[in-house]
């Protein structure tokens, strides 16, 4: 696993059931920009969650820097057991995906086949 390196964006965009954390909001443990006040007691959920960007720095072709969440406001996660992409964004930032850094990405989706949707304030929206 590659570091999340200072990148606190998930904790603020995903809901996380255990901690009663709605989404969209900070979760009381997080140390924005640096990292979890209680990493070693996070929850499962937590645990396991790793966003698509970092997923994909120890491949051959990683998402761009650029693309990284806290850099471009968008939490890149999977839906339906890694079938489906979708893109976290939060109503004070609900166009983030436009940026001209995702129009390479969104177009290997699409050349893939791969669906892919917005959801903002768990309003969620199919763009692929």
């Amino acid at each position: 696993m590659h570091s999340c390196d200072g990148c606190t964006l998930c904790c603020k965009f995903m809901k996380v059931e255990e901690l009663n954390k709605a989404g969209n909001v900070w979760c009381e443990h997080c140390r924005i920009g640096e990292g979890c006040k209680i990493y070693a007691e996070r929850p499962a959920s937590c645990q396991v969650y790793e966003c698509v960007w970092l997923k994909t720095q120890a491949l051959e072709k990683p998402i761009p820097l650029a693309l990284r969440p806290d850099r471009s406001k968008v939490v890149i996660g999977t839906v339906n057991a890694g079938e489906e992409i979708i893109l976290y964004v939060t109503p004070d930032r609900p166009d983030a995906w436009r940026q001209k850094e995702f129009s390479p990405l969104l177009s290997e989706f699409k050349r893939r086949g791969v669906r892919v949707s917005v959801s903002c304030n768990e309003v969620v929206r199919r763009i692929i």
